[in-house]
């Protein structure tokens, strides 16, 4: 018989063991985490500025400027080069209420502005920190938390948000580039244009699209699009602020430590590069990033752990379009104009199979273009996207395909939308999903932007997604004849301008290429017969 004591003294003990085995396996845990983030990529110097440089920051919102780029743009004004900071929202997604739990905890109860004016004064107040003016800094005025809206499905229809401080449709800040500026993608990208061609920048600076926020997402594509337009020809580099949960590495305050990209990014078309700060240059980020007070007394971590030694960037190559001798050869190796995704890195935190995309890409034959995506297995039951835009070195079209249970149709999702009376097919094998498009609907495209998602078509809940990707057309396709961007002939009837959103089928565009019209929630769509399209063409063409 084992007395009380004795019983005290095994369950003490297994105690201790079992404390000591999960204390081990946390610190296993935090040193893998820790190894994940901080294993070196290979990095080269970042080119030194000049005093002939003029750079422009593209940010997302207030503090993202001095996050990623506060150390370079001291840098660059001691170097006597000119700085411009774009910021895109005025960070004002923080409900009403909360802003005045925000002011009365930090006893200032009787500011009479809102989350949107204050960010403005705080972003002046960083970007003076740094050595610029409030001249060097342009506010657009979108709305915070809505951007990936913008870009996708809001492109020139006004977005109006249902939740935070900002409840309009356009900007409502005296403040902004342009007054009222209406809340569309398209509107983002004329303001974004217009800043280029005045300011004729010599480096780019704006977030990467690998970045967790969908906002970053957003910029990074609204920036690559603008820069495509105005036939930027600079240098342009990407900076990263939000990755996963415990990035950067160290969470906290450490700043006599460098920054480390995420080594799971290493799978990604990218070239790393590395600048080092002296004292004063790190002293002028952090006094720029603690400018940013709303901002640090919620995420003063996050913040603060920004503050290093040194920054990182990266920049992604335009990638050239692999031509194929048919569809067979992309099941064997995908064509080398594709990109990888992050393994493991699906959006809904409940990784299933076949929920993570892991490439992406397009290729061409003889007479076809194809749009490829690679997952751990393909799925039927869940939705593939692909989005385009098409630039011919005048205006933008746009195509999305939606494939789902082996078919694929066409999106209409914008006035630029195009899309084609050929309807689109879908193969797939092993863990490809292929569809093919007619070659002809490319004619006379110089450059191509791709992203690919995946969703839950019950919901349309986003399950995965691969960033936007310049891709660039051979120059038998991107000089050859197009009637989309010359005249119309009725051979090629079949690929026509949308000037009306709504059609959502490939089955709908061939009806109206028949003469037949269509209408979606009562509004007749004004679809018309290939004579009549010929001359809404034409208009079109002309307006551009």
């Amino acid at each position: 018989m084992v007395d009380d004591n004795d019983n005290s003294r095994f369950r003490l003990t297994k105690g201790v063991v079992i404390l000591v085995i999960v204390s081990l396996l946390g610190l296993g845990a935090v040193f893998y985490m820790y190894t994940v983030y901080v294993e070196d990529l290979q990095y080269s110097s970042l080119p030194e500025i000049s005093a002939s440089d003029r750079i422009l920051i593209v940010s997302p919102h207030p503090d993202d400027e001095s996050l990623g780029t506060g150390g370079l743009i001291k840098k660059a004004l001691e170097k006597n080069a000119s700085v411009e900071v774009v910021m895109v929202t005025t960070g004002d997604a923080m409900s009403p209420e909360d802003f005045k739990k925000y002011l009365t905890s930090t006893n200032n109860a009787n500011y009479k502005g809102t989350i949107g004016d204050l960010r403005h004064t705080e972003a002046i107040n960083a970007v003076t920190a740094l050595g610029l003016s409030s001249n060097n800094i342009i506010f657009l005025g979108y709305p915070d938390g809505s951007l990936k809206n913008l870009l996708e499905t809001n492109w020139d229809t006004a977005y109006k948000r249902t939740s935070g401080s900002n409840q309009n449709d356009h900007s409502p800040y005296n403040f902004t580039y342009e007054k009222n500026a209406p809340y569309t993608g398209a509107n983002v990208v004329k303001n974004l244009e217009q800043i280029m061609k005045d300011y004729k920048p010599t480096i780019i600076y704006y977030p990467d699209d690998g970045d967790d926020h969908p906002d970053h997402f957003a910029t990074s594509a609204f920036v690559r699009y603008s820069a495509l337009q105005t036939n930027y020809t600079g240098k342009s580099y990407t900076y990263l602020v939000h990755k996963g949960i415990a990035w950067p590495s160290p969470l906290n305050y450490q700043p006599s430590r460098t920054l480390h990209f995420p080594s799971e990014l290493a799978v990604l078309d990218a070239d790393w590069y590395s600048t080092s700060l002296n004292a004063t240059q790190e002293a002028a980020k952090e006094k720029a990033i603690k400018a940013h007070a709303s901002q640090v007394t919620a995420l003063r971590d996050l913040l603060l752990s920004f503050i290093r030694t040194d920054e990182i960037f990266a920049t992604y190559h335009k990638i050239d379009i692999q031509k194929i001798g048919s569809i067979d050869s992309i099941w064997t190796t995908l064509p080398s104009s594709s990109y990888q995704d992050v393994k493991n890195d699906d959006k809904t935190g409940l990784l299933q199979k076949g929920d993570d995309l892991s490439a992406a890409g397009v290729a061409y034959d003889d007479n076809n273009v194809y749009l490829f995506s690679q997952s751990q297995s393909v799925n039927n039951g869940l939705g593939y996207n692909f989005h385009l835009r098409l630039f011919n070195g005048t205006d933008v079209k746009r195509v999305d395909i939606l494939a789902k249970n082996g078919k694929a149709e066409y999106q209409t999702l914008a006035k630029n939308s195009i899309t084609s009376n050929q309807q689109p097919t879908v193969t797939t094998k092993n863990s490809i999903i292929v569809v093919t498009l007619p070659r002809g609907l490319f004619n006379g495209t110089k450059y191509m932007m791709l992203s690919t998602d995946m969703v839950n078509p019950q919901n349309n809940g986003l399950l995965d997604f691969l960033s936007y990707r310049v891709f660039k057309f051979p120059d038998q396709i991107a000089t050859a004849d197009n009637s989309l961007f010359g005249g119309v002939t009725s051979e090629v009837a079949g690929f026509i301008v949308n000037t009306n959103p709504g059609v959502t089928t490939a089955k709908q565009v061939s009806n109206s290429v028949t003469g037949s019209k269509s209408e979606v929630g009562g509004n007749n769509l004004g679809l018309v017969n290939q004579e009549e399209s010929q001359d809404i063409l034409s208009a079109t063409d002309a307006n551009f």
